[in-house]
């Protein structure tokens, strides 16, 4: 048998903080193999806590260059597999997906106890308790000792939850083919490991490296392991230079705390533990960290620490740096810097060590400025994939509420028809979006795929086609949503022939879609014993299913060899030359301790769960073991999305403990090396000269491309915002509808003139008196209303409003009808006349026309919001003076000429007493003044420059962006327009 160890278990060794784990492991068992021949390695079984440490430590055996033999790596975990004989444990989703039907059945009978949205995070949190339990090895009968039913009714309620996982769960279990829960299986797994070394312990050296034993059942294995003939537990950031005092005043929250506890386990005292072999004393940095990280009962050894910690801050501090940069993004710019500048030094890794997935992205985007790809340890959740995206889209057409924007981005997501036909596609996808899912007119109409699918769209020869060609049209078939409950199972096979149909092969292609298939296949499997269920809980069975395969790392293509970036856990077990600590602020160095919704801290304490501080700890040896490296950048950013940040606990223990050294003066050389980082990330955002504003635009179409038709609205856009002329009548460009937008102003504008045109011809013959006015109204708006707006929320509101209107409308209506008859009701004309360009056309639509007792007409306009005050009206609004100019010179063919005697705006707002009239002035001189205006702008030289004479400073056009406002000042350009009063006060 090869002997490694001469002295009696159980044996615990250690390497300091700022150790590479793994090389010091092997280092050290190549010493301890020395003499021995070359094929005693191979009986050596080396368990590590993760893979990663395992690929690790398996190329530090080969980095001597020549074939040798190998140990026995293996997971920790692996050590007590197959141990037991009891029937496979049940899946995790399988277990999810029964629990979640066991809440949602509860929350249905029971409605007080939570929404039905609710089973989802409710299941997920008490699989996460079951699975706590059985890691601790304690029995859940202890709930009945936690809770007690005399306490209040919260708990009470909390009890009837934990009656799942206490007695349904247990038994649903028993009643199937798999006997346990994963952790209970891997739990007695470890005990019959233990029970059977009792007896036959094993003959080869067994060595446990890198854990800490967190759980109980770790612990258990760990504890075997040491007291092995040859085994023995290696350690990894262990604090020899912590003394006595602080030892024993350590608790959950320090980077000892696990260290402590399983020495408790093995009856040994920190004296007991010993440096792996080959491995130097630890250095004034880990002395520092020591002191910092003191355990909070004892910190009044600071000042007794002083005097040493001033000898050796220079031999600290070398090597160390304090980034603080303004945002995450100058965050990441720094670290970017810092790494770029590293790989400047010959040899040896540089890793960004960080919690914050936000912060490694940005991170691997600065780095691309150089065309750099690091290697990172982690990857995105297979829901954040793009075919996780794509399945989570179909998912929510199928299921929930029809949404426009959903339907739009899964149409042109770049795995739907990814194959040659994708131009087609694209080009299908486009005509639909125009014609159908950006149209103003249909916008509240429009709410679902079949009414898409069943859409014509009017052919420029002439006569109706479809909207959708063929292969539009079975893409929006496999989105057919689903009506009635079905089984899960049924439900799962839907979902995944509706993506094949819609991505093809490349679904299921590169190592997310394969993920993703193996992700349907799990899930359809555990879907098998759901049974029933309603379409609109389907989403959040798919999120369960697609959370269940975890992260999904593909690899960059060329990642640079020696950049690194590594989560907390992939750094316990290996280091790197140049380590940088990332986002250290709290939140997320540490992340804050989980709330129990099921359990209080002392009903924690009383049943022997662990304290919620214990992650605390495990972070803060993270911490520690990587301040330790060679080289180590501390990291973070001032501000986040504009509010302050809170540094992490342990940096401000080491900025105070600095601080209180020589005067400061360690701390202020860390920051002063930081500082250059930052300084850097500073100037590299920032141009090196100075960017002059931009000139407001001023296009000078040719005279022959200047418009020579405009409708009367257009006359106000043309005083205030000529630029918007030119962008929509000679450029011809047309501002798109957002898809997904909800009903606003204009929509509601629409939905009342519906209701007042309807219910004008309703009553045109004669007015039917107040009572029955007001029936035939309500029943109208109902009608356009229902017709009109989908959400049922919105439809009361606009209802409402129209029930406030109604009252001011018919009174002011029961007078008008008095003084004259309606006689034309959206009448649209024209009127041509000659200007010195030759000849123009004046378009307009009135809202309402009528007829007056004494020969002449009245034009009303409609608004559903505020109407134009008298000095808009002056010198904006020229709308219902152009109309009269139009009416008066039988420019419409519903209304003969004649004198118009009357103009007013009627505001139907629904506000104060439901609504408001204003007259407008009759401009006797109004085809002069526009005669004036539109010869001014067909001089050659006339320019057409954007916001010429706002009406107010908050105004807007669909053309901004295109004049490139915001880059030059928006002071009005010039005097007024030709034609145009000068502008007082309203």
């Amino acid at each position: 048998m090869i002997r490694l160890f001469d002295t009696p278990g159980p044996r615990v060794f250690a390497l300091p903080p700022g150790a590479d784990f793994v090389s010091g492991l092997v280092s050290g068992l190549r010493d301890r193999l020395a003499g021995q021949p070359p094929e005693a390695v191979a009986g050596v079984e080396v368990a590590l806590n993760t893979r990663r440490a395992e690929r690790a430590a398996r190329e530090a055996f080969e980095a001597a260059g020549k074939a040798v033999f190998l140990p026995r790596l293996i997971n920790i975990e692996d050590l007590a597999t197959g141990r037991t004989d009891a029937p496979a444990a049940v899946g995790r989703l399988d277990r999810l997906l029964a629990l979640m039907k066991m809440v949602g059945a509860l929350l249905a009978a029971r409605p007080k106890l939570g929404p039905a949205a609710a089973a989802g995070p409710l299941a997920e949190s008490l699989a996460a308790l079951l699975d706590e339990f059985q890691r601790e090895g304690i029995a859940l009968a202890a709930l009945d000792r936690a809770v007690d039913v005399d306490q209040a009714a919260h708990w009470r309620r909390v009890l009837e939850f934990l009656q799942l996982v206490r007695e349904l769960w247990p038994a649903q279990l028993a009643a199937g083919t798999a006997a346990s829960d994963p952790e209970a299986r891997r739990r007695g797994e470890v005990e019959a490991l233990v029970a059977a070394w009792r007896t036959a312990p094993p003959d080869r050296p067994v060595i446990a490296a890198g854990s800490t034993g967190s759980t109980r059942t770790r612990a258990d294995l760990l504890v075997a392991v040491a007291g092995a003939p040859q085994g023995a537990v290696v350690l990894s950031g262990f604090d020899f230079a912590l003394d006595a005092e602080g030892w024993a005043g350590v608790t959950p929250d320090h980077p000892q705390y696990g260290h402590a506890r399983l020495l408790d386990r093995l009856g040994l005292t920190r004296d007991d533990v010993r440096p792996w072999s080959g491995m130097a004393e630890p250095g004034a940095r880990a002395a520092l960290l020591a002191e910092t990280l003191r355990p909070a009962p004892v910190t009044h050894r600071w000042r007794a620490a002083l005097p040493a910690l001033a000898r050796d801050a220079a031999a600290a501090t070398e090597g160390l740096e304090l980034i603080e940069a303004a945002s995450p993004a100058r965050e990441a710019d720094a670290i970017a810097l810092a790494m770029r500048a590293a790989l400047e030094r010959p040899g040896g890794r540089i890793a960004l060590v960080t919690p914050d997935r936000n912060l490694a992205r940005r991170v691997t985007a600065a780095l691309g400025r150089w065309g750099l790809n690091p290697d990172d340890s982690s990857g995105p959740p297979l829901a954040q994939t793009p075919p996780g995206v794509l399945v989570t889209m179909i998912a929510e057409l199928l299921c929930r509420p029809f949404d426009r924007v959903t339907l739009l981005a899964l149409l042109k997501h770049p795995l739907t028809a990814a194959g040659p036909e994708r131009k087609e596609h694209l080009q299908g996808v486009w005509r639909l979006e125009r014609a159908g899912l950006r149209r103003r007119q249909i916008a509240l109409r429009l709410d679902s795929v079949a009414a898409i699918e069943a859409m014509n769209v009017k052919e420029p020869a002439g006569g109706e086609a479809p909207l959708a060609d063929d292969a539009l049209r079975a893409a929006l078939t496999a989105l057919r949503p689903w009506g009635a409950r079905k089984p899960l199972a049924a439900m799962v096979a839907d979902h995944r022939r509706a993506a094949e149909a819609l991505a093809g092969p490349a679904l299921y292609e590169k190592e997310a879609g394969e993920a993703l298939k193996a992700a349907f296949d799990r899930f359809s499997e555990a879907a098998g014993n759901f049974g029933e269920t309603a379409p609109g809980d389907y989403p959040e069975l798919l999120a369960a299913a697609l959370a269940d395969a975890g992260e999904v790392r593909e690899e960059p293509w060329a990642p640079h060899p020696r950049l690194k970036i590594w989560g907390p856990l992939e750094a316990r077990s290996q280091m790197a030359e140049t380590v940088i600590l990332g986002g250290l602020n709290e939140g997320s160095w540490p992340a804050p301790p989980a709330i129990d919704p099921w359990l209080s801290r002392p009903m924690r304490e009383k049943i022997g769960l662990p304290s919620p501080e214990r992650r605390v700890g495990l972070s803060a040896h993270d911490f520690m073991q990587c301040a330790a490296a060679p080289r180590a950048i501390l990291s973070r950013a001032l501000k986040a999305e504009g509010a302050p940040t809170t540094p992490a606990r342990w940096l401000s223990r080491l900025t105070a403990l600095l601080g209180a050294v020589d005067g400061g003066a360690p701390l202020a050389a860390i920051r002063a090396r930081g500082a250059r980082w930052s300084g850097l990330a500073e100037r590299i955002g920032t141009p090196d000269f100075e960017i002059p504003p931009a000139s407001r635009p001023a296009p000078r179409p040719p005279v022959a491309a200047r418009p020579r038709r405009l409708s009367v609205t257009r006359i106000e856009t043309l005083i205030r915002d000529p630029y918007s002329i030119y962008a929509r009548e000679i450029l011809r460009l047309r501002a798109l509808d957002e898809p997904g937008a909800a009903a606003d102003q204009r929509d509601r504008g629409e939905v009342l003139h519906e209701v007042v045109e309807r219910f004008i011809v309703a009553t045109k013959a004669a007015w039917p008196g107040r009572e029955a006015a007001a029936a035939h109204f309500d029943r109208i708006a109902a009608e356009v209303v229902a017709a009109s707006v989908a959400a049922p929320v919105q439809a009361l509101a606009w209802e409402a409003r129209l029930a406030r209107v109604r009252d001011w409308f018919l009174e002011r209506e029961e007078a008008r009808r008095e003084g004259g008859a309606p006689l034309a009701l959206e009448a649209s004309g024209a009127l041509d006349f000659t200007t010195a360009g030759g000849r123009f056309t004046l378009r307009g639509r009135a809202d309402r026309i009528d007829a007056l007792s004494t020969g002449g007409y009245a034009i009303y306009d409609y608004k559903a919001q505020s109407i134009p005050s008298e000095n808009q009206m002056r010198i904006f609004q020229k709308q219902l003076p152009l109309l009269a100019l139009i009416v008066s010179n039988a420019g419409l063919d519903e209304v003969p000429a004649g004198p118009v005697e009357r103009l007013a705006y009627l505001s139907l707002s629904g506000d104060g007493k439901g609504g408001l009239e204003r007259d407008a002035p009759l401009e006797a001189d109004a085809l002069a003044r526009l005669v004036a205006l539109l010869e001014a702008y067909e001089e050659p030289d006339r320019t057409y420059p954007p916001r010429a004479y706002p009406e107010v400073m908050n105004y807007a056009s669909d053309y901004d962006h295109l004049s490139r406002y915001g880059e030059w000042d928006d002071a009005p350009p010039s005097a007024p327009p030709p034609g145009t009063p000068p502008r007082s006060a309203s």
